[in-house]
């Protein structure tokens, strides 16, 4: 993996899809992304190499219970989103994450394992992230946005199950949340489900790498169901995109 510690500049991608699934966001409250909506904006290779990061993980003891089939990494990115499309990429300094709207989380300042710089300016990072934060900045018209990524492996072992969302149904307390699904193998279960405002719940499952959806999270709430092994221990890996404001106005 590699990039400069110091912040790097992606140009808008052909066929950059943000517009639509803006407008789908505007409407429902969120949007899915399929693979075959988003593989044209990370080659492969590229691909193969940032899933490798999800191997470096390290346990999430924080569970109440003392639930133990969690794995994660934590990670913060300025990220600047230009009129022509362009998105700018530099790391922030980690921060205990709080999610005080969370009550199971409510006063608890959490902290995890932190990424490396090379993972978090990764061009599979910046693909994914750089999708969110436009869709992000067509919705709000806001350019300049502090994002927190977590690298999130869940386990599912023989007899037992992993729990995506323990919290059961929330909302994450950002301004808008991306979910990308980087890895599914020998496991059941995981079905999403989204409710918005006002509207009847929306009931899908993520399956082949790169299946998405970004919501806005004062618009709906979310919910995954606890995944089953299939032949062994069952694994679902994914990224986390929390997309705030830039405190400082950028």
């Amino acid at each position: 993996m590699t990039a400069t510690a110091t912040g790097v500049r992606t140009g808008p991608p052909v066929d950059d899809c943000a517009d639509g699934c803006a407008e789908e966001t505007a409407r429902d409250g969120f949007v899915c992304l399929r693979r075959d909506r988003i593989s044209h904006l990370v080659a492969q290779d590229a691909l193969e190499d940032f899933r490798g990061a999800w191997e470096d993980l390290e346990l999430d003891t924080g569970i109440p219970g003392g639930k133990l089939f969690r794995l994660r990494r934590y990670g913060r990115i300025r990220v600047e989103v230009e009129a022509d499309g362009s998105v700018g990429f530099a790391p922030l300094p980690n921060v205990p994450f709080r999610q005080d709207v969370i009550r199971m989380w409510r006063g608890r300042e959490r902290v995890f394992a932190p990424i490396s710089p090379d993972v978090l300016l990764h061009e599979g990072m910046r693909a994914l992230v750089g999708l969110d934060a436009r869709m992000a900045a067509r919705l709000s018209g806001t350019a300049s946005w502090d994002v927190g990524v977590h690298l999130i492996r869940i386990l599912a072992e023989p007899g037992g199950e992993g729990e995506p969302t323990p919290e059961g149904r929330h909302r994450d307390g950002h301004a808008y949340v991306g979910m990308h699904l980087l890895r599914r193998d020998r496991c059941g279960g995981g079905l999403s489900t989204v409710h918005p405002q006002g509207g009847a719940p929306v009931r899908l499952t993520l399956l082949d790498p790169l299946d998405s959806m970004f919501v806005d999270d004062a618009r709906v709430t979310h919910e995954v169901s606890p995944i089953s092994p299939l032949g062994g221990t069952g694994v679902r890996d994914m990224l986390l995109v929390d997309l705030n404001p830039a405190a400082d106005g950028g």
